[in-house]
C-alpha cells in the first residue's frame, strides 16, 4: 500500500506542471518548468519502485529503479536549460552577450550528454552494482549499492550545484521585478529541495527524503506561479483600469457624440458631449432607455426595429444622416455609425454620432447656389428642368394641363453695353421682384426662373391656352409703368412665348422648343407682346435654322454668286459704277433671298467671311472689267457694322485694292446708319478707309435713327436714298417732299446723291429735275451675272439699254 502512495504521489509535480502551462498560456518557460517538474515525478517514481519488495520480484524492481533514475539525473541538465532559455527569452539584448559565452545550445547540449551518459552507465553493474534489502523498524525497502562508476552520479550532483549557481545569478538579471523575484525563489528552492533529496544516498534516510524533495519542488514552484500569476493579473487589471480611465477621458474629450446601448435600448456608455446634448448627467442616463429619460424620437418604432436588426450583422457598420433636437432646442445634423459589439451571451450597439450640421448648412447653400441664380435669387435653369419634368410626370399621371412661358427683355442688351453692367444688374433684380409680386398675388401656384442673361421663364401649372394668355397679360401690364433705378427711370418690355402641355408637346425638351420658338416669333414682330405656339411658327423656324445651316458650308463650297446693278448718272444717262450684290442657289433651299439668309448672316457672325469674301471677289471682277474694256467705273460694296467693327478690316480692303492692283479711288464702300451707335469708334475707322482714297456712303438714308449732327461728323461722300421714298413718289406727294429735303440736305453738306428703286421713267425725270446726281432701279436694270452684265453695259452703254 505504501508503494502505491509513493507512486500518487509522484503526480504532484506533473499535476503542478499542467497546472503552469494553463497558467501561463505555454510560453517556453512554463513548457521547460513542466519538463523539470515531469522529471521530479521520475526521480519519485523510481524511489517509489524500491518498496515494492511485495509485489515484484527484485530484478523487476532493478529495471524499473534503472528506467525511471532518468528522471533524478535530468534534472541537472534541465535546470542549466531553464538559465539558457531565461538569457534567450527574458534578458535583454546586452545582458544576453554577457551570458552567451557560457550559456549557449553547445553547453545545454554538453549536459544534456554527460547526464545522458551517466544514465546508460546506471544500466550496468558499475553504475549500480546490486540491491540490498534493509528492514529498519517497520520499514522495509531495497537499497541500491553502487558500482566502481558511481562517482560519475555523484559528479552529476556536483554539477547541479554550479548549474543552481549559473541559473541563479542568471535570473539576477532579470528587469521585470515579478519576472526576477520567481525565478530567484524558484532556484533557491529548486537547490534546497534537491539538498534534501540528496539525503536519500543514506540508508538511515529510509528514502523519504525524495518524497519530500518532491513535494519541495512542486508545492515552492505552485506557490511561486500562483503568485506571480496573481501578480500578473493584478497588473493587467491595474492597466486595464488605467487603459478604461484613459479610454473614457479620450471619450470625453471626444467632440463627438458617443454612447452604447444594450439590446433593451438601456445605455451603457457615453461620453460628455452625448450627455450635454441631451441636457443631462452621465448618472442620469446610465442604465435607462430613451423612453425612460422622455427623449422625442421621430419615428421612434420603426428605429428600434431598424437597431434591432443592426444587432444581427456581426462586423457591419450602419452608417446614415439624422437630425436630432438637442436638450436647448437646436436641430443638430449627425452622420451616425453604429456597430454591434457581442459579449458572451449579452450584445452592444456602440454608436459614435458626428456633428455635420455645419456640412450640412454648407451643403444646402451649396444646393442652393447650384439651383438659384446669384444675382436675382429666382431658380435657375437646372432647377426649372428638374421641376419641369417632375411637372408633367405629374401631369400626364392626373390628365391636367400645363403651360411653360418663356419671355426676355427687349433690348436689354443696348442698356446692358450702354449704361453699364451695374445698372444692367439692377434692372434684373427690379424685374425679377415685380413678377415675384405679381405670382403672390395672382398666380401663386406659378414658379418664375432665370435661365441666364435677360431671358426667363415660367411654370404655369394647370393653366391652359386660354388661362395662359390671361397671364401673359398680366405680365406685360407689369412693364407699362419704367424701373426705378439709382435716380433714374428705365422703360424696358418683354416677348413671351407660350407652348401647352399636351397640345404643343409630350415631352420637356419639345414644350422648351416651342415656347422659345413661339417668344422668338414675337421679336421678329415688334416685340412687347406675346404668343401662343403654332404648327406654322415651326415652319417658319425650321427653314430659318435650316438656312443657317446651309450658309456654314455654303462659302466653302462655292454657292455664292455675285450680281451687278449698274448706277446711271442722270445728267448724262452714262453709267458711272455698279453695286455687286450677293445670290445664294442652294441645292437643298434653292434660290435664298438676301432678306432671308443676310440677317442670319448678321446673327451667326458669318456675315464676316462672307463679307471678305464679297469684297475681294468684287473689286478683284471690277479691276477685270477695267483692264479688259478700259472702262473705268466704280464699284459699290454693302459693308455691315460688325465688319466695320473688326480690327483688321481696314488691312482686308487695302490688301484686297492691293492683290487685284486696283485703283482705291474707284472703291465705294455702303454703310447703313446703325453705325451711329458706335459713333465715335467708327468715325476713327471711317477716316483711315478715306485715307485709302476710297469713298463712303450712306446706303438705305431715311430708314434708320442716326441724327443729321451725325452726317456732318462722318467722312461721307454720298447718300443713298432708300428706295420706300423713291417708290412712293407719284402716289404720294409726301414722299417727293422728303426725297427733296434729303436732296437739299446733302447739297448744302456738299454729298452726291443716289437713288435707289427707280422703276419708272417719270421718278427718274423727276430725280433729274430735283438735283439728284444718280439713279439706280429697274428702269435702268435688274442685277444682273457678270456674263451678261459685262456684254450689256460695258460694251455699248447707251441710254437706249435701259
Amino acid at each position: 500500500m505504501f508503494f502505491i502512495f509513493l507512486i500518487l504521489l509522484s503526480f504532484i509535480p506533473v499535476c503542478v506542471g499542467i497546472t503552469i502551462l494553463v497558467l501561463f498560456k505555454k510560453n517556453k518557460l512554463s513548457k521547460i518548468i513542466f519538463l523539470f517538474l515531469l522529471l521530479a515525478s521520475f526521480w519519485h517514481i523510481d524511489v517509489s519502485f524500491l518498496y515494492a519488495y511485495r509485489l515484484f520480484t527484485e530484478e523487476t524492481i532493478m529495471f524499473f529503479f534503472k528506467l525511471f533514475r532518468f528522471g533524478s539525473i535530468m534534472v541537472t541538465p534541465t535546470i542549466f536549460y531553464i538559465g539558457y532559455t531565461i538569457v534567450q527569452e527574458i534578458l535583454p539584448n546586452e545582458y544576453q552577450k554577457k551570458w552567451r559565452y557560457l550559456v549557449n545550445r553547445t553547453t545545454v547540449f554538453i549536459s544534456y550528454a554527460f547526464a545522458l551518459l551517466g544514465y546508460i552507465i546506471g544500466w550496468s553493474s558499475k553504475g549500480i552494482s546490486k540491491l540490498e534489502l534493509i528492514k529498519m523498524d517497520s520499514s522495509i525497502f531495497y537499497f541500491p549499492v553502487d558500482g566502481e562508476l558511481s562517482w560519475i552520479f555523484n559528479f552529476n550532483v556536483l554539477l547541479f550545484i554550479v548549474c543552481i549557481i549559473i541559473s541563479l545569478l542568471i535570473s539576477l538579471d532579470v528587469q521585470n521585478k515579478s519576472e526576477r523575484s520567481f525565478l530567484l525563489y524558484f532556484n533557491i528552492f529548486t537547490a534546497i529541495g534537491f539538498t534534501i533529496g540528496y539525503l536519500n544516498m543514506f540508508p538511515s534516510s529510509r528514502l523519504y527524503p525524495s518524497s519530500i524533495a518532491v513535494l519541495v519542488f512542486a508545492i515552492s514552484i505552485l506557490i511561486l506561479s500562483s503568485r506571480m500569476h496573481l501578480e500578473i493579473v493584478n497588473n493587467m487589471n491595474k492597466k486595464l483600469y488605467e487603459q478604461k480611465q484613459f479610454l473614457f477621458r479620450v471619450i470625453d474629450l471626444n467632440p463627438n457624440y458617443i454612447y452604447a446601448q444594450d439590446e433593451n435600448g438601456r445605455y451603457t456608455l457615453m461620453n460628455k458631449s452625448y450627455a450635454q446634448l441631451m441636457g443631462m448627467s452621465f448618472q442620469d442616463m446610465i442604465g435607462k432607455t430613451d423612453t425612460d429619460l422622455l427623449i422625442d424620437l421621430s419615428d421612434e418604432e420603426e428605429s428600434l426595429n431598424q437597431e434591432e436588426g443592426m444587432f444581427n450583422l456581426p462586423e457591419k457598420h450602419f452608417i446614415k444622416e439624422e437630425a436630432i433636437t438637442a436638450a436647448s432646442g437646436e436641430v443638430v445634423w449627425v452622420q451616425t455609425v453604429k456597430v454591434p459589439i457581442h459579449l458572451h451571451e449579452s450584445s452592444t450597439l456602440l454608436a459614435v454620432s458626428t456633428d455635420i450640421t455645419e456640412r450640412k448648412q454648407y451643403e444646402d447653400e451649396i444646393k442652393f447656389q447650384a439651383n438659384h441664380d446669384a444675382l436675382t435669387g429666382l431658380p435657375n435653369r437646372r432647377m426649372f428642368n428638374d421641376d419641369l419634368i417632375a411637372l408633367l410626370e405629374k401631369a400626364k399621371a392626373e390628365g391636367s394641363q400645363n403651360a411653360i412661358l418663356f419671355f426676355d427683355l427687349d433690348r436689354f442688351k443696348y442698356i446692358n453695353d450702354t449704361l453699364g453692367h451695374d445698372v444692367g444688374d439692377l434692372l434684373l433684380v427690379e424685374v425679377s421682384r415685380r413678377i415675384e409680386m405679381l405670382l403672390e398675388e395672382k398666380h401663386n401656384r406659378a414658379n418664375i426662373y432665370r435661365l441666364g442673361g435677360d431671358e426667363f421663364t415660367i411654370l404655369l401649372p394647370y393653366y391652359d391656352a386660354t388661362e395662359s394668355e390671361a397671364f401673359a397679360k398680366d405680365l406685360l401690364a407689369q412693364f407699362i409703368t419704367g424701373f426705378w433705378i439709382d435716380g433714374s427711370e428705365y422703360f424696358i418690355t418683354p416677348s413671351i412665348g407660350i407652348s401647352t402641355f399636351p397640345n404643343d408637346g409630350y415631352d420637356a425638351n419639345t414644350l422648351i422648343k416651342h415656347a422659345d420658338t413661339a417668344m422668338y416669333y414675337v421679336k421678329e414682330r415688334g416685340k412687347n407682346n406675346y404668343q401662343l405656339f403654332t404648327s406654322e411658327m415651326q415652319q417658319h423656324f425650321y427653314r430659318k435654322m435650316m438656312i443657317e445651316k446651309q450658309l456654314r458650308t455654303a462659302l466653302d463650297n462655292e454657292e455664292f454668286e455675285l450680281y451687278y446693278q449698274p448706277i446711271m448718272d442722270v445728267k448724262t444717262n452714262e453709267i458711272i459704277g455698279m453695286e455687286s450684290l450677293i445670290r445664294w442657289n442652294n441645292e437643298v433651299l434653292g434660290q435664298v433671298t438676301p432678306d432671308e439668309f443676310i440677317s442670319i448672316m448678321e446673327e451667326t457672325g458669318m456675315i464676316i467671311p462672307i463679307g471678305k469674301w464679297v469684297l475681294n471677289t468684287a473689286i478683284a471682277q471690277t479691276a477685270r472689267w477695267h483692264r479688259e474694256t478700259n472702262k473705268r467705273l466704280k464699284i459699290s460694296i454693302n459693308v455691315s457694322v460688325k465688319q466695320l467693327l473688326e480690327s483688321t478690316f481696314v488691312d482686308s480692303v487695302q490688301l484686297a485694292i492691293e492683290n487685284a492692283k486696283f485703283d482705291a479711288t474707284d472703291v465705294v464702300l455702303e454703310i447703313t446708319e446703325s453705325i451711329a451707335m458706335y459713333a465715335e469708334s467708327m468715325i476713327e475707322k471711317l477716316c483711315a478707309l478715306k485715307k485709302l482714297g476710297i469713298s463712303l456712303s450712306m446706303d438705305d438714308f431715311g430708314t434708320g435713327y442716326s441724327s443729321l449732327s451725325y452726317l456732318n461728323k462722318y467722312p461721307l461722300d454720298s447718300l443713298k436714298i432708300d428706295k420706300s421714298f423713291v417708290i412712293g413718289m407719284n402716289q404720294d406727294d409726301e414722299n417727293k417732299a422728303l426725297v427733296k429735303t434729303i436732296i437739299a440736305i446733302a447739297k448744302q453738306l456738299d454729298l452726291k446723291v443716289i437713288a435707289e428703286g427707280v422703276e419708272g421713267k417719270e421718278e427718274y425725270n423727276f430725280l433729274a429735275e430735283i438735283g439728284c446726281d444718280y439713279a439706280q432701279g429697274y428702269l435702268i436694270s435688274r442685277p444682273i451675272p457678270v456674263a451678261e452684265f459685262k456684254g450689256k453695259w460695258l460694251i455699248d452703254t447707251d441710254v437706249s439699254h435701259k
